[in-house]
């Protein structure tokens, strides 16, 4: 492997000091020692191999030794004598790449949140992390078969959805396609093993076929004095089966499966040669994109087009520079192979534009984790590309309205509009638009503005909060009535009549307890959407049970808590042991809830439930740690029960023996009755699990009286 690494170097002329490439290497041997990887790897071979597939990336020498030393912060290493050793570059791609490098795919929406940004961040800071990173993947990936089932599925998906998007954005065309291949082989093996036989069993008369026409183009060329390369472009499977699905077609239908890429010195010659072509060979009408003129996002440029060859058989035809090849093929990485220090910056600059969009809608998006799909499909989804009149061009998510064109122009354009004109004809303005479509935005000074209508109608993110905003703004009194209406709806189908909950007393503090100023701002908060009626009214009746409690109020306490021991060795703290561990008493978690671990300044890592409301208030992004309880647990844990039922006088008693005659050890009761008639009974208990306390609040449900049995918080 190390023989593999220093030939890929010289291969792809990487400028590495040979001492201090020596050093790194002794290095990783110290640390790393024999030390085996989940696929039965040594640490050594895997980092060797991520490094070889950096070269060939050409990216800078330190890429190298960060790529040969990423997985020494997992040996608890001193980072300051890396620093010391290697300098503070290489500390600090070390540091990035291991930051991502615990960031796993899950179904946990808001660790999905967590992971682009931190990737975002990641690019923003240094493109070099995440091009390691891209590299670290696909060397893994490459190994899947190695991982167990579940394991390799989930790896798959995460590829699939994140990196390989991400290495579309960045124009690593290579890396996304096999990052891709792989991931189609493992989720959709079925598709794949379908499509590998339909292409594999005409492989050679298309090869055959294909060869033909590279001779043919090649004599052309030559004749007409174009230097040029031609030669077969491979269709990917993924690919072939994106496009299967989205035209509802089969493999021979597919006119790009055969493709020949024609490389040549010059722009000029580029369209010199298209000319050249379609002399040759029939265009396909409709199938010609001109890259050259109107670049991808992620600054791809290239002619295509597709003709009729021999016996009318389509293919495709691909005409670009051989910088364009390269940045077709390297993407963001390729300007490290460029020495002109003021291009680099140009070029770099160019390619992270997109990076700067991203962060732009980092800033709308709240910690509401149902924007979450949207943001997925805004910025992994298929791009339109549309035009102002004055040739401006717009990129837009696939779906995309006028009213999205119209924002993206200008939010006060968007918020005059009364129509729009594609390619001069008036459309509805929830047209959908295409590519090369000529969009003018009608306006007026009379406008009546967005309203909800609109959001049904819009793609972007940053549209619909732009909008959301503008409604906010402008339709406080009609939001108001709709609030009060929707409130006292709910109100009515409490147990409590409304003319007791709606007095005065219980109004005036309902507000703060919302932290709001006033009732108006209730009622106007419930009718735009941003606070719950529901909510609104729960919080209510607190107020009202605080303001009707009577003082025969019982409070009972029966035993002292069980000592938890061996509670700390209930759970596994991940990359930690012998931690010090503390179940949060906010939320008391017992065994079989999902948990989350929050590391104190003072305390150890304190064990929360994942739905308890105090982590909105804690550094959680920072500060969480992955912890999961161990298989058996025998142990005991303390939990709340709220047992809400019709008053009766002997009720308490008959909560007290059926947990007796459960066995359970009873810490505290307190019950509580109100002028209606109704009693709450919380209870402190020990629990051994979630099982177990579902038990309870089964068998308590079935005493007379009682119409509800809940966990409390």
């Amino acid at each position: 492997m190390e023989e593999n690494l220093i030939a890929a170097i010289k291969e792809n002329k990487i400028n590495c000091d040979e001492k201090k490439l020596q050093a790194v290497l002794n290095y990783a041997k110290d640390i790393y020692k024999d030390e085996l990887r989940y696929t039965g790897q040594t640490y050594l071979e895997h980092t060797l191999g991520v490094a070889t597939e950096v070269t060939l990336l050409k990216l800078d020498e330190n890429s190298v030794y960060a790529s040969i030393l990423h997985e020494v912060v997992r040996f608890n290493v001193d980072m300051n004598d890396v620093i010391t050793k290697f300098g503070e570059e290489v500390a600090t791609l070390i540091k990035g790449v291991d930051r991502l490098s615990y960031l796993n795919y899950a179904n946990n929406d808001k660790l999905d949140i967590q992971i682009l940004r931190k990737m975002f961040m990641a690019i923003a800071k240094d493109v070099r992390v995440i091009l390691i990173k891209l590299a670290d993947r696909l060397y893994n990936m490459r190994k899947a078969d190695e991982m167990q089932e579940d394991f390799r599925i989930l790896k798959a998906k995460e590829t699939l959805e994140i990196y390989s998007p991400i290495a579309h954005r960045l124009g690593i065309s290579h890396i996304k396609s096999e990052l891709e291949d792989i991931s189609f082989r493992i989720l959709m093996n079925k598709e794949y093993i379908y499509i590998k036989s339909k292409i594999d069993a005409k492989k050679t008369e298309r090869e055959v076929y294909i060869e033909s026409r590279i001779a043919e183009i090649t004599k052309k060329l030559k004749n007409s004095e174009v230097v040029s390369t031609v030669y077969g472009r491979p269709k990917h499977f993924y690919s072939i089966y994106k496009k299967m699905k989205e035209k509802d077609c089969d493999t021979d239908d597919i006119f790009d499966l055969l493709a020949i890429r024609i490389v040549v010195d010059s722009v000029k010659d580029c369209y010199t040669a298209l000319g050249l072509v379609h002399e040759m060979y029939k265009p396909m009408p409709g199938r010609f994109k001109d890259y050259i003129a109107v670049p991808k996002t992620n600054n791809y440029q290239s002619l295509h087009t597709t003709v009729f060859g021999e016996n009318a058989f389509p293919f495709e035809i691909q005409i670009r520079t051989w910088d364009m090849q390269r940045h077709a093929e390297y993407g963001v990485a390729a300007h490290f192979m460029y020495k002109e220090k003021s291009k680099n910056i140009t070029e770099t600059e160019q390619k992270i534009m997109w990076i700067r969009h991203t962060l732009e809608l980092q800033k709308e998006l709240t910690e509401d984790v149902s924007n979450l799909n949207a943001f997925k499909g805004e910025l992994f989804g298929e791009e339109v590309f549309a035009f102002t009149p004055n040739g401006e061009i717009k990129s837009l998510p696939k779906g995309a309205t006028t009213i999205d064109f119209a924002y993206s122009v200008h939010q006060n354009i968007a918020e005059k509009m009364t129509g729009a004109k594609i390619n001069g004809k008036l459309v509805p303005i929830s047209t959908k638009l295409n590519n090369t479509d000529v969009v003018q935005i009608i306006t007026s000074a009379s406008s009546t503005g967005p309203n909800f209508d609109w959001l049904k109608h819009v793609k972007t993110n940053s549209a619909k909060s732009k909008i959301m905003a503008y409604i906010k703004k402008q339709g406080s009194s009609d939001n108001t009535l709709r609030g009060k209406e929707l409130f006292e709806k709910e109100v009515k189908k409490q147990k409590i009549a409304k003319e007791e909950l709606l007095k005065e007393e219980n109004l005036n503090e309902l507000p703060a307890a919302l932290k709001v100023n006033k009732m108006d701002n209730v009622y106007e908060n419930i009718g735009f959407g941003t606070l719950s009626y529901v909510k609104a009214v729960n919080r209510l009746l607190d107020i009202y049970n605080k303001n009707n409690k009577i003082v025969d109020d019982v409070e009972i306490v029966q035993n002292k808590p069980k000592k938890e021991k061996g509670n700390i060795d209930a759970v596994i703290v991940e990359g930690l042991n012998n931690c010090l561990v503390k179940f949060a008493g906010c939320c008391t978690p017992i065994p079989g809830d999902d948990i989350i671990g929050y590391i104190t300044y003072s305390n150890g890592v304190s064990i929360h439930r994942q739905d308890c409301k105090n982590l909105k208030g804690l550094d959680i992004v920072n500060r969480k740690i992955n912890v999961k309880w161990k298989d058996k647990v025998k142990s005991e844990f303390i939990t709340n029960i709220r047992v809400m039922a019709n008053y009766r006088e002997t009720l308490t008693i008959d909560i007290i023996k059926k947990l007796q005659e459960l066995k359970i050890n009873i810490l505290t009761i307190k019950a509580q009755k109100n002028q209606d008639k109704e009693i709450i009974v919380d209870v402190s208990i020990n629990t051994e699990s979630s099982e177990s306390l579902t038990k309870v609040i089964r068998e308590l449900k079935k005493i007379d009286s009682v119409y509800e049995v809940k966990r409390a918080r």
